[in-house]
């Protein structure tokens, strides 16, 4: 995931997709690391 600039990594056009979040943690260095899986899951 790139935030503002950056080189795109899918192209324009692609499906959407609703994300839910389903879990998160903070590793000792303050690093957030979240997982979503598809809303239809």
């Amino acid at each position: 995931l790139v935030l503002g600039s950056g080189r795109r990594l899918f192209p324009d056009g692609g499906a959407a997709v609703t994300l839910r979040l389903v879990a998160t943690s903070t590793t000792d260095k303050g690093v957030v690391i979240a997982t979503y899986l598809p809303a239809s899951q």
